[in-house]
C-alpha cells in the first residue's frame, strides 16, 4: 500500500487536473494517469458500485497492459472476480458485460484522444439492476470522492479470481444478427483503423462477407504512427478521403481508437455527417421496429425528426454524451440512438455502442435500395448545417451568458439542456462548453447555404471576443 507522502501526491495528481470527466476517467499517463492512480481507483470503483464479477478490457495504447495490471490487482484485492478479455474494442467489452450477465465492467481506453492520454470507462448494476454507465450526474462524483479518500484501499481476506475469456465469436454472430447478411450484395470498401482496434473487429466480421477490404493501417499500435485515430478531425480523414477515389471504391469507414464511434465517407470521398448517417440508420431500423423511439442529440440537423416523423417513428432530443444518450433510451424505452460525433446506440445491445452494426445496416440498406451512400443523402433533401465548429475562449460561461443576452427577445425557443440553443422557423444553433477543455461549440442549421453562412458569421463573430490570445 503506498505510503502517506504517495498517497497525497495521488490525491494531488487526480483532483488538480481533474481525471474524473462527463464521461469516463481520461488523463495523460505518467502525469496524472498512472499505475498508483488507477488502482486507487480500482478500489474506489469497487467501493462504489459493490461488482461481484467484472469483464475488463483494454485497447491498443503502449500504457493499456500496464493500467491494466494495476486495475486488476486493485480489484482482485476487494474480492471481485475477473474476467479477462484482453485487447478488444470498448464496444466489444460494452456486449460481453451484459450478454454473459456480469455486473460490472471496465475498459481501459482513452477514446479517440491522442496517443499520451489512456483513461477508464465503466459499467455498473444501477439501482434497477440495469448495467449503466458512470458519468457525471451518473455516479462520477461518487468514485471521484472514494478515490480522493484516505482510506479508500481495503484488502478483503479472500482476493478475487481471474479467468480469461475469448468473446469473439459471440461478438461477431451477436453483431452480425442486426442484418439478413444474406442479402449483401458486394462491397469494395476503404476502411481505417487508425492503428487502433478497428482492424482487429473488422476483419473478424466481414470474414465470409461478400465485402472485399481495402485496409488503411490496420495494425494496431499504440504510438499511432500514421494519424491519430479520431477521425471525426478532418486532417485525419484525408488518406481514406483519397483512397476510395483512387480505388472507386463503394464506400470508406473509419473508426475511432477503441470503435465506439464509427465515420463514413461516399464514393466520391466526400465525408457524410453523423447527423445525415443517423438519419439513415434510425429509418432502417423504423422498418424492423415501426412507432419505435429514436435518441438523438441536440447538435442534430432537423433531418432526423423530419425523417423519424414521416415513418412514424417518435424522437427525442438529448444531452451530448454516451453516459446520457444511454440513460435517455432506457428512460423512453427508444429503439435506436446517435450522436453527430459518430456514437450509435442500439437497444438491442442494452442501448451501447456497437461500432459495427451501423456498418452492416447502411451495407443492407445500399444493397436493398440499389443506390450509391451519395445518394441515399440527397433524397434527405437539402438540409445546410455548419457541422461542429470549435473556439478556444477565455472562459465558456460568459460566451454562453453572451449569447443568451444577445438573442433574448429576438423570437426563438431558447433551450438550456445542454449550453444554449435557439430555435427558429428557417435556422437554429447550439453553443456548450467542451466537457475537458476551455472550449465552446458552435452548430448551426439553416433553410438555405447563403441564411447558413451569414448566421454562422454572425455568431462566429460574437465567440470571437472571448478567444484566448493566439487562437
Amino acid at each position: 500500500m503506498p505510503g502517506v507522502s504517495t498517497q497525497i501526491q495521488q490525491k494531488r495528481s487526480m483532483s488538480q487536473e481533474t481525471i474524473f470527466r462527463n464521461y469516463d476517467i481520461r488523463g495523460v499517463y505518467g502525469h496524472n494517469l498512472t499505475e498508483d492512480i488507477v488502482y486507487r481507483v480500482a478500489h474506489a470503483y469497487a467501493a462504489y458500485a459493490h461488482p461481484q464479477s467484472v469483464v475488463v478490457g483494454y485497447d491498443a495504447r503502449v500504457s493499456s497492459p500496464s493500467l491494466t495490471d494495476a486495475l486488476v490487482r486493485g480489484l482482485l484485492e476487494r474480492g471481485i472476480s475477473i474476467i479477462d478479455i484482453g485487447m478488444v474494442s470498448t464496444d466489444a467489452m460494452y456486449f460481453a458485460a451484459w450478454f454473459y450477465g456480469y455486473d460490472g465492467g471496465v475498459m481501459v481506453t482513452a477514446s479517440h484522444m491522442p496517443k499520451q492520454f489512456n483513461g477508464l470507462k465503466f459499467l455498473r448494476l444501477d439501482e434497477r439492476g440495469v448495467l449503466s454507465p458512470i458519468g457525471r450526474g451518473l455516479g462520477m462524483e461518487d468514485l471521484e470522492r472514494l478515490a480522493l479518500s484516505d482510506a479508500i484501499v481495503e484488502k478483503k481476506s479472500v482476493p478475487g479470481t481471474t479467468a480469461k475469456k475469448d468473446i469473439w465469436d459471440d461478438f461477431v454472430h451477436f453483431t452480425r444478427s442486426f442484418i439478413d447478411v444474406g442479402r449483401l450484395k458486394p462491397f469494395r470498401i476503404v476502411m481505417d483503423a487508425g492503428n487502433g482496434m478497428g482492424g482487429v473487429v473488422a476483419r473478424k466480421i466481414f470474414a465470409g462477407l461478400p465485402v472485399e477490404i481495402i485496409p488503411l493501417y490496420f495494425e494496431p499500435d499504440g504510438t499511432f504512427p500514421n494519424h491519430p485515430a479520431n477521425p471525426i478531425e478532418e486532417e485525419n480523414r484525408r488518406d481514406i478521403m483519397r483512397r476510395v477515389v483512387e480505388e472507386r471504391a463503394d464506400l470508406g469507414i473509419a473508426w475511432d481508437a477503441d470503435c465506439d464511434r464509427v465515420y463514413f465517407i461516399d464514393e466520391t470521398g466526400a465525408y457524410v455527417h453523423g447527423d445525415f448517417v443517423a438519419t439513415l440508420l434510425a429509418l432502417e431500423m423504423l422498418e424492423k421496429h415501426p412507432g419505435g423511439g429514436i435518441v438523438y442529440d441536440l447538435r442534430f440537423s432537423r433531418a432526423l425528426n423530419d425523417w423519424v416523423a414521416k415513418a412514424g417513428g417518435k424522437a427525442h432530443m438529448g444531452r451530448v454524451g454516451h453516459t446520457y444518450i444511454k440513460h435517455q433510451m432506457n428512460e423512453t424505452q427508444s429503439i435506436f440512438g446517435g450522436e453527430v460525433s459518430g456514437h450509435y446506440y442500439f437497444a438491442k445491445n442494452r442501448y451501447m455502442e456497437n461500432g459495427f452494426a451501423p456498418v452492416l445496416l447502411l451495407l443492407a440498406a445500399l444493397s436493398k435500395k440499389g443506390k450509391t451512400l451519395s445518394e441515399m443523402v440527397q433524397d434527405l433533401g437539402p438540409y445546410y448545417i455548419s457541422g461542429e465548429i470549435n473556439f478556444d475562449v477565455t472562459d465558456a460561461s460568459l460566451v454562453i451568458a453572451a449569447i443568451r443576452e444577445a438573442y433574448a427577445g429576438k423570437g426563438g425557443k431558447i433551450l438550456t439542456l445542454d449550453g444554449v440553443s435557439m430555435e427558429y422557423p428557417e435556422w437554429h444553433f447550439n453553443v456548450r462548453p467542451s466537457a475537458n477543455d476551455p472550449v465552446v461549440r458552435l452548430t448551426v442549421e439553416a433553410s438555405s447555404q447563403s441564411l447558413l453562412e451569414e448566421k454562422t458569421r454572425e455568431l462566429t463573430a460574437l465567440i470571437r471576443q472571448y478567444t484566448r490570445a493566439g487562437a
